[in-house]
This record gives C-alpha cells, structure tokens and sequence, in this order.
C-alpha cells in the first residue's frame, strides 16, 4: 500500500515537471517496447531515457514506470494482460471532440458528469456526456481533454471500473488522493499563459467554476464559458453511439421521450405543499433573505409534493424553481403538465389563492430570473454541499452579483428530516423490500444448491427486479441493481453487463446491492453469500465487516458529533488487521426520492461535517474489496433516534 502511495505521489511529481511532448514521448515509447520486447527490457529503457531528460533520482524514476506501467489494467494489452471485454475504444470520439476544440479555439475542455440540475449520480443517458467521451460509466468523476491527452479524475468507488473501462489512451487520477493533482492544477502544469479552458456552465456548478477560474487566472490561463457543448457537436452522429447506425440526428432535449409529472399524495408525503413553502419562507427570514433559486430536482419534487419519470431510478421531474418570500415560479416544459398538477399547484386561482405557483416554460428560466429578481435586494443561489451539487454557473450569471448570497440550500436539512407519516412510510417500505428479497434469496440459494438451474449475475438481477415489482406501491428500483460474483465483487460499483456477466456458483462471494422505489418510501440493501465453503480467511474478514456494521447500528453519541467522526466504528476492525475499504460507510436517504440524499455522508475522509438529526435515514455498509478475488459488503438502512439522556448538557441520539 505504502509502495502504491509512494509511485502515485512520484508520477505526479514528474507530471508537474515534464513537459506535455515528453510524456507523449513516454507513452508511445512505452506502447512500442512493449508491443515488441519483454517487460523488463521496456522498463531499461523508459528508465534510460527519462533519466536522460530529468533530474530526477532513479529510485524516483523507478517509483514513477511502476506506475505508469502497473496502474493502467492492460495498458497496452498482450498476450499475458488482454483487454478488458467491457473495455471501450473512444478514440474517434476523442479525436472528433479535438477537431471541435480546434474550431472553438481552446486548448482543453472540461467534461463533468453533471446534468444542468448538478445531478451527479443519476442522470438520463442522453444527459451522461462524459460516458460518450470517456467510455467510463460511473456516477462520480471529471474528463478533461487537451490536444494531446485525455485524462479522468475518478475516486475510490469506481477506481477500478474506469480502469477496465477506458481505454489505454486516457490517463487515470484517483482523486481525493495526496498528491494527485486537482484538475486546475494538472491543467496549470500542461498548459501555457494565455491559453483557453473550454466548458459548459450548465454542467459545472458555480463554486467548481469560480474555483478553477481563479486558479487558472493566476498563470494568465482563461476558463471560457462556450455558447455550444462540443460534446453535443460530437454527440450529434449516432453512428459514433452504434457503429450499426450511420445516421445523424440532432442533440437536442427535445428528442427525449415525455413523460408527464404526477402530484405525490399527502397520504404519503406528510404534509402539504403549502406547510413546505411557509418553512422555506421562515428559513429564508431568518438568513435575512428575499429569494431562493432552487435547481436540485428532489428539492422541488419535495417542496411542491410532485414527482415524474425524467432521472432514471429517480421519481423526479426536470424543472427550476423561483421562490421569494411572495411568490413561487415553476419552469417545466409544458408537455409535463397535467389539470391535476395545475388544480394541485393552484396555478390557475393566483389571484384569488393566497399561495400559487406560477408556471412557465423550462426554457425561459435564464431570461427570467434577472427579471423575476429585479425587486429583491438578496437572492440565495445554493453553494455545494454533500450529494448537492449547487447552482450551476449559468444559473449563477443571471443574478447580478450584488443580490448574490451562496450557502446551502436550506431545503436540504427540511427534507431530510423525515416527519410521523414518512417515517412510518420508511418502515413499510423496507419491510415489504425484506420481504421481495427474502423471497428471491430462497429461491437462489434453493436452485443453486441443487445445481439443476444455472444462474448468472444478469439472471439475479432480472429476477430481483420482478420480485420487488409485485410488492404493493412498488415503482421499480432505486438504482441499478449490483448482482456482482467472484472477482466482478471487487469492482465496488460493478453493473453486470453481457460482457462481464458470470455464472454464480458456489466456489466464491455474490454481492446483491439493490432498492425499490416506492410510494412510500426508499430502500437500499446489500447482503453477501457464499453458497459453498468459505476459506478462514474470508469467513474472518466477512466477520469483521458484519462486527462493524453492528457496531455502527448499536452507537449512542452525543449529536455534536459530526458523521465522518463516527466512521472509524465501523472500520475498527478491519483497520485491526490491516485491512480498509475505499468508499464511505454511509449516505443519507431519500423519501421516494434519491437513494443518496444529503446531508449525512459517513465517510472518514470528508473534509465537509454534517450533524445528524432525529429522524434521519442513512445507510451503514462497510466492506473489503480484493481486487480480482471477490468482494463482501454488507448495507442496511438505519434511522436517527432520540434517547432520554444527557451527559454535560448533550442530547445522545442512537440508531
């Protein structure tokens, strides 16, 4: 581990110093030694000739190939590392996005994973043009490309799904890592005074864009908003998608099948929409403010109790929100509305209602906003913060800079606090979900041991799915579902595919991570088996994690504690042996919303703290990953409770 950490921390170092020509240099030296030569007779080489061009030391030299050569999974690929068979080849659309940045006139561009609402981890996939460029299909990370290199920014949680998935052309930071460069610094390194950044500002939250706009600035390199997403440009041929399907067609949202929002029944969200925007207004008050623009979509599907089908394993519909302390405004597009959501909203009655929404078309937003603000002093546009991504920067320009106020949303703290009927409604749901999956487990378990039908990882989750969907107020599931087996398990966010897929049997570990969505509530869980006979070694690790995830249930703390802090209980005994997991302990959980829902993030490395608060659901999953040997993870959805107790004047909260 200490080796690993000590190459990461020397590549970087030489990635600072050394020029963009010589590490193309480097690499195509690489590709061709090894293509010809045996390994050995490579790393001479490279070694060889990077001392030739740098002062560096050989033991850092050294340090910097095993990385260079040991991170990147069959990179190139021969006859002992063949590719990975989900592996994606985007050199095309690489090169295309190139010829776009050339016509732009920037030298590198910035492509998030972020839809126009900041939605990170579920977005629709005519949304995700990150994956497009990359290949690479998790929910959490950052490409940038320049005239010469393709590099992504990815952490822990999907390190070694990009690995398999990216081609052997694109360079891979694990970020949040020491010493592994953030995105303005690495640009800063390859870059020259006066060159451009390109990027989006509907896609890139504002705290993200002033941040690296202002660490560009201070080495003469400009961050420029463009008018067109060079994504789309390149996105605009579907053959480049399906190499079966040489047409083109346009990128516009306007091709995306409509589905129309329906209004959430207060049997199961607990209280009216109106009792919401009064609570907002009070927040607002008190921060001394006059308005709140509202972009994250679970934020509106809860203030106003609706929810639709626009966000995949979301029940959410794509919209903005203007709230002021008189007056709401709701931009959707019209094909979304329905005489039941206006009668619910009261849209038609605003001037005999005392409380109406107003609703205008999706598209007008960025016209209106400066109009709708003109008589406001203060205007919150919501900064980052846990799973929330913000504003985006596109949003951010329309107010002028001397209404602008940036925190967090203060809808976040409201909507997760869950009152009597949805925590009522989290406990139906999660037992009707036990149910579904204890009913599934039976069947698996059953059919494998006798070894008369053959299941495979795709198979698990097909037949999960359907089990789930005959429970009551069921609406499909919360995310894709995770059937992961033998070495797929050390993948953490593995998602079987037809080139992945694994037959199960009972010679290693299965992951099964899945919820449902229901009108009552949403669930998360992960279970891990063995259907044969475990080695001591992993019948022990799978004990520590199960002691961890106990322990983590069963804490009493003081609710001055912030959630990073109480991560170490559950990793305590791995850390006894040695041993950790690369992802946090626990997120926060919607209410037929997000399966991650801010604030809570139990994650030991989080720089951000949140408290815990009564009636808040989260998620408690420690895990140990072996990379190409198996996976254990074991998640179960826990509740913040209060106890009658104090100690020096602290409430304790247990779960």
């Amino acid at each position: 581990m200490s080796c690993i950490a000590e190459g990461l921390q020397l590549w970087n170092h030489l990635f600072n110093a050394c020029s963009v020509e010589l590490l193309s240099l480097n690499r195509k030296e690489m590709e061709t030694r090894a293509a010809t030569s045996k390994p050995r007779f490579v790393t001479t080489v490279i070694i060889a000739w990077l001392m030739a061009k740098s002062t560096l030391s050989a033991s850092t030299i050294k340090a910097i190939v095993y990385r260079n050569m040991m991170d990147r999974l069959a990179c190139p690929p021969d006859y002992d590392h063949s590719e990975p068979a989900n592996r994606v080849n985007t050199s095309l659309r690489v090169e295309m996005l190139r010829k776009a940045m050339a016509l732009s006139n920037v030298d590198a561009y910035i492509i998030t994973g972020e839809d126009q609402h900041q939605q990170t981890e579920m977005i629709s996939p005519e949304n995700d043009r990150r994956q497009l460029v990359s290949g690479f299909t998790g929910s959490s990370g950052t490409a940038v490309v320049t005239d010469k290199q393709a590099v992504l920014w990815t952490d822990g949680r999907y390190y070694l799904q990009a690995d398999q998935q990216l081609d052997c052309q694109w360079i891979l930071m694990k970020s949040g890592r020491d010493q592994v460069p953030e995105i303005s610094h690495w640009l800063k390194s390859v870059l020259s005074p006066g060159d451009r950044v390109g990027a989006d500002p509907k896609l890139v939250n504002a705290n993200h864009w002033l941040q690296w706009r202002n660490e560009l600035a201070g080495s003469d390199i400009w961050l420029d908003a463009l008018p067109t997403n060079l994504v789309d440009v390149v996105w605009k041929c579907a053959k480049i998608v399906s190499p079966n399907n040489s047409t083109c067609s346009s990128r516009s949202s306007s091709n995306k099948p409509s589905t129309t929002a329906y209004v959430h029944d207060i049997a199961y969200s607990g209280q009216s929409w109106q009792d919401k925007v009064d609570a907002v207004r009070n927040e607002l008050m008190a921060q001394k403010l006059d308005a709140v623009v509202l972009t994250a979509l679970d934020e509106i599907a809860w203030l106003l109790n609706l929810r639709g089908g626009d966000v995949p394993y979301s029940p959410l519909v794509e919209g903005y929100v203007y709230l002021s302390l008189d007056r709401i405004v709701l931009f959707i597009q019209p094909t979304k509305m329905t005489e039941l959501i206006r009668e619910h909203l009261n849209s038609d009655d605003c001037q005999e209602e005392t409380i109406c929404v107003e609703v205008r078309h999706y598209e007008n937003v960025f016209n209106d906003l400066p109009f709708l603000t003109e008589n406001v002093d203060s205007v919150l546009l919501p900064s980052n913060y846990a799973y929330s991504g913000g504003v985006s920067f596109a949003i951010y320009e329309t107010i002028p800079a001397v209404k602008r106020r940036t925190s967090p949303s203060p809808l976040i703290l409201l909507k997760a606090t869950k009152n009597a009927i949805e925590v009522e409604g989290m406990k139906n749901a999660h037992m009707k979900d036990a149910v579904a999956l204890c009913d599934f487990l039976s069947l698996l378990q059953e059919q494998i041991h006798e070894g008369k039908l053959q299941w495979d990882e795709l198979k698990v989750v097909h037949t999960l799915d359907e089990y789930r969907q005959q429970q009551d107020l069921n609406r499909g599931p919360s995310f894709s579902t995770i059937a992961a087996f033998g070495p797929n398990g050390a993948v953490i966010h593995y998602r079987p595919s037809l080139e992945t897929n694994r037959i199960i049997d009972n010679s290693s570990f299965l992951i099964i991570d899945s919820g449902g969505q229901y009108l009552d509530g949403t669930t998360d869980v992960t279970r891990t088996f063995h259907f044969g006979r475990a080695t001591q070694r992993q019948k022990e690790i799978y004990t520590r994690v199960l002691m961890g995830a106990i322990d983590l249930a069963a804490l009493v703390f003081s609710d001055s504690i912030a959630d990073s802090h109480v991560d170490i209980i559950a990793r305590q005994h791995l850390y006894q042996v040695g041993l950790d997991y690369h992802h946090g302990t626990g997120h926060g959980i919607g209410s037929f919303l997000n399966v991650h829902e801010s604030p809570i993030q139990v994650n030991i490395n989080s720089k951000e703290p949140h408290r815990f608060r009564a009636n808040y659901f989260f998620s408690d999953e420690p895990g140990y990953y072996l990379p190409n040997e198996y996976g254990i993870r074991l998640e179960t959805i826990l509740r913040v409770v209060d106890v009658n107790m104090t100690v020096h004047s602290a409430r304790i909260a247990v779960r």
